[in-house]
């Protein structure tokens, strides 16, 4: 296919943790000009006092566009998109076992058979 070229030249492949720090820095801009042009920096400085809720962000901020994106990205590189996209789309059924055992929640059958379906639509598109 054409995938690594752009009108016919070849282009050298980029690093998956590169790309996703550049996407990083592009959303880090866009946010800084949002809170700018919406004048909420006041909140924002306000919300940064809260040494818990800045960890706890922190953390989801690192786990999952640094750390998931770039390991997505090294997936697509090392395995075919098709398998790497469906693995990842395994989310919501990772996330039933977690939900019923660590936060107590009931989880419906309905709720199952959607993450399944879900799944499978993923691996059908894929294949």
């Amino acid at each position: 296919g054409m995938s690594g070229h752009i009108a016919g030249v070849a282009q050298p492949p980029i690093d998956p943790f590169a790309a996703t720090q550049i996407r990083i820095l592009a959303g880090l801009a866009t946010f800084s000009v949002l809170l700018a042009v919406t004048r909420r920096m006041r909140d924002l400085l306000r919300a940064s006092t809260d040494g818990k809720a800045l960890a706890l962000m922190s953390v989801g901020a690192f786990t999952g566009p640094l750390l998931g994106v770039s390991l997505l990205n090294k997936a697509v590189e090392t395995v075919p998109s098709g398998v790497a996209q469906t693995i990842t789309s395994l989310t919501p059924v990772l996330i039933i076992p977690v939900a019923v055992l660590w936060h107590g929640e009931r989880v419906n059958l309905r709720a199952v058979l959607g993450s399944f379906l879900a799944v499978g639509g993923v691996a059908l598109l894929m294949l």
